[in-house]
């Protein structure tokens, strides 16, 4: 099998399986009246980023709480993973290059 078939088998499954997942869920959605408040999901991802890597390496940390998940120093169109993690009285923090133009920082609760 060729690998472009196979990628395009591979991408039809993965919509198959999210389609038939989804649709278990649309039997338990209550009926809207006027008592009801919409709720939207909390996510327990959050995405920190800092542009002042020129002067001081831009360094982020999580709240309290959360936890580093991912730290990308960002130049121009390319991204990095950041270049230095330290651990300061328990607390983690990314920082880059003084080159880099950004970090990006993802952060989750447990």
């Amino acid at each position: 099998m060729k690998i472009p078939t196979l990628a395009v088998a591979l991408v039809a499954a993965a919509v198959i399986i999210f389609a038939a997942k989804s649709s278990k869920h649309e039997g338990n959605v209550p009926e809207p009246t006027e008592n009801v408040v919409a709720q939207m999901p909390i996510s327990p991802v959050k995405a920190l980023t800092s542009a002042s890597c020129a002067s001081d390496g831009c360094p982020v940390s999580c709240e309290a709480g959360d936890t580093l998940l991912s730290a990308v120093c960002v130049s121009g169109t390319k991204g990095r993973f950041a270049d230095t993690l330290r651990v300061d009285k328990g607390t983690l923090t990314a920082t880059c290059a003084t080159t880099a133009s950004n970090i990006l920082v993802y952060c989750g609760r447990p």
